[in-house]
This record gives C-alpha cells, structure tokens and sequence, in this order.
C-alpha cells in the first residue's frame, strides 16, 4: 500500500500534513468537520474516530508517525541552519 501511496503523492501530503501542525491533536482536530461535532457533540471521540481511520480525509497518520516526522523536520530545520554559510 505504500508504494500505491507513493505512486500518487499520498505519501508527501501525509508528510506534508505533519510538519503543518504543533501538536497531534491539533492535526486530527483538521480532519473532524463542523458536522461531525453536530451529531457526536465530543471532540474527544470525534479525534478517536480520526485516529482509528473511520472519519478523516484519507491515511491518518498515528501519533507514533506522527511525532517522528515532527522529530525529523525539526532536525533537518536545524541541519540546515547550521550549516549554512554566515554573512560577512
């Protein structure tokens, strides 16, 4: 399933959808609609149905996933910032 998700970009917009967000649940929080709120009126069970994959606009990342894409941005920002050549 992967290299289907990398053969259509998928894999890069779950990437993508990672580094857009502070916290794991601020990501699921964008997958749940004004509509889904309406008729479960709990955020908390509207974010487990995200994470369980039954509501959500395609691959949900888990919060292991999560947290480590976070991680490895993080680190190549700062690589990238440290080896990056001064001013004079």
């Amino acid at each position: 399933q992967l290299q289907k998700m990398a053969d259509t970009g998928e894999v890069g917009d779950i990437q993508d959808d990672a580094l857009k967000f502070d916290t794991y649940e601020q990501y699921l929080d964008s997958q749940i609609s004004p509509m889904d709120l309406y008729y479960l009126e709990d955020q908390d069970l509207a974010r487990q149905l995200v994470e369980l994959g039954y509501r959500g606009s395609g691959e949900t990342l888990k919060r292991e996933e999560f947290m480590a894409r976070k991680k490895a941005a993080e680190e190549a920002k700062a690589s990238k910032l440290r080896n990056a050549p001064k001013k004079l």
